[in-house]
């Protein structure tokens, strides 16, 4: 005689529910990004003026060029760490100095004929220094992580027209309306443009590519 499969409600819920999470986790979203070599940086800025007004998002622009660009809006920019890192720095070196200063001094029995050990005209030199070595440290190193120079290879939207002076505009677009969009206004305003596919992280809750 065959029995029949005895149903068991845990299982069932607790496989539903692995399901639903490995939905909403992340995982590799593919996206299409438009690279235009453009003569001048002045062009270059009203090519982003125009993508803006195209309804291409400004974080999903970067642009690139050996020379420092001016005349970009604020407004979007990531907020810069620079100067709390550079007082976080400078605290951390002063606490540092008064730490090696102070703490050995009093350890080993310095005859000071009757003057106090701890006194700020000894030491505030030290701390002085320590407190601007940490501050320097601390903003450099701050400023090599904001400016991605810590990344291990070549940015995937590079191009080596920077290194001849031109402005390079890579543009995010997330469907095909952004690639028409975004293609149209580069192909006006540079000379060379070409598409590349790269794969990012989609976050929690972005529906799943089909297969």
């Amino acid at each position: 005689m065959r029995t029949a499969p005895v149903a068991r409600p845990g299982l069932e819920a607790e496989e539903e529910r692995n399901t639903a999470s490995a939905d909403r986790a992340s995982f590799p979203v593919r996206h299409m990004t438009i690279i235009a070599v453009i003569d001048s940086v002045e062009t270059a800025i009203a090519a982003v003026a125009e993508l803006e007004r195209a309804g291409i998002p400004r974080e999903a622009i970067t642009i690139m060029s050996g020379e420092p660009v001016h005349g970009l809006p604020t407004a979007s920019r990531r907020r810069s760490l620079l100067g709390l890192f550079a007082v976080a720095g400078g605290l951390i070196g002063a606490a540092a100095a008064l730490v090696l200063t102070i703490w050995p001094s009093r350890r080993i029995n310095l005859m000071t004929g009757g003057m106090p050990i701890v006194t700020p005209w000894a030491f505030g030199i030290v701390v002085f220094e320590l407190t601007a070595l940490g501050a320097i440290l601390f903003s450099l190193g701050r400023m090599i992580r904001e400016a991605g120079l810590m990344r291990r290879g070549v940015a995937g939207d590079y191009d080596e027209a920077v290194a001849d002076g031109k402005a390079v505009l890579a543009v995010r677009c997330d469907d095909d309306a952004q690639r028409d969009g975004a293609k149209k206004v580069l192909m006006r305003n540079s000379t060379s443009v070409r598409e590349t596919d790269q794969l990012s992280t989609g976050p929690a809750g972005t529906p799943r590519p089909a297969s």
